[in-house]
């Protein structure tokens, strides 16, 4: 897959957070990059397992509050994840609502494995119906 250089500059940032991850519970080892639109900042995160899995934190989440720690609100241009499986790992559901906050439908995220980004996706195409338009959804019937 042809990817452009801020890509993969995000690509490697969030390969460095996955190496550094702690994830000695699962083994599941991802790290996430986020590039916000307006900033040429790139933000990563990394996931970190507890051994009460509900205070866990993941990649994606991590990266995005590290992006609006160091911004506020925040508009995400792309996200980029990247994981220690075959096949490489989609952004889990609670990863997803959170990225609804900043994002649109049309979002591209790259999931990539070990060694490069291997799909690109539109963030609608993995998280059709965002809670927060549920409502709107709902009254439609």
């Amino acid at each position: 897959m042809q990817i452009d250089n801020i890509v993969q500059s995000a690509f490697e940032l969030a390969q460095k957070a996955r190496l550094n991850a702690y994830a000695d519970y699962s083994g599941v080892k991802v790290g996430a990059a986020v590039k916000i639109k307006g900033s040429d900042e790139i933000y990563y995160g990394a996931n970190v397992e507890y051994v009460v899995n509900g205070v866990s934190v993941c990649a994606e989440r991590s990266a995005l509050s590290h992006a609006v720690s160091n911004n506020g609100k925040i508009e995400i241009e792309f996200v980029v994840v990247c994981s220690n499986t075959e096949p490489a790992l989609l952004p889990c559901g609670v990863c997803c609502q959170a990225i609804s906050e900043f994002a649109h439908k049309e979002l591209p995220i790259y999931i990539g494995n070990k060694d490069k980004v291997v799909k690109k996706v539109t963030f609608g195409e993995v998280w059709p119906n965002q809670y927060s338009e549920l409502p709107k959804i709902l009254k439609e019937d």
